[in-house]
């Protein structure tokens, strides 16, 4: 769960318990039990969205990981293609392979 997530469930656990305890005394303000289980039902809600989207973040760094991994075996064996031709043949002659760069 992020920081943010976390301490806002933190801190508004805390105004619900305390509203609670008071509840009589704030009856008359227009607050009542069933608006704080609403609260607390988002809270938990919430609780419950943030860890599915920690579960997903684990799953694509591992697939962003695997990419990157292959991304640069790829880049290697270009490299390494890119070089046989360089190296044996003429400038003019490299685009037939499909080496595009003039440098």
């Amino acid at each position: 769960m992020s920081k943010t997530i976390d301490l806002q469930i933190e801190k508004s656990n805390a105004l619900i318990n305390g509203l609670r305890e008071n509840l009589s005394e704030l009856a008359d303000k227009g607050l009542d039990n069933s608006q704080l289980d609403n609260m607390s039902s988002d809270l938990d809600r919430l609780a419950k969205a943030s860890q599915e989207c920690d579960t997903l973040r684990a799953e694509l760094s591992e697939k962003v990981r695997a990419v990157n991994e292959i991304l640069a075996d790829v880049k290697e064996a270009f490299v390494e293609k890119k070089k046989i031709i360089k190296n044996n043949y003429p400038q003019e002659l490299w685009a037939h392979y499909g080496v595009m760069d003039k440098r």
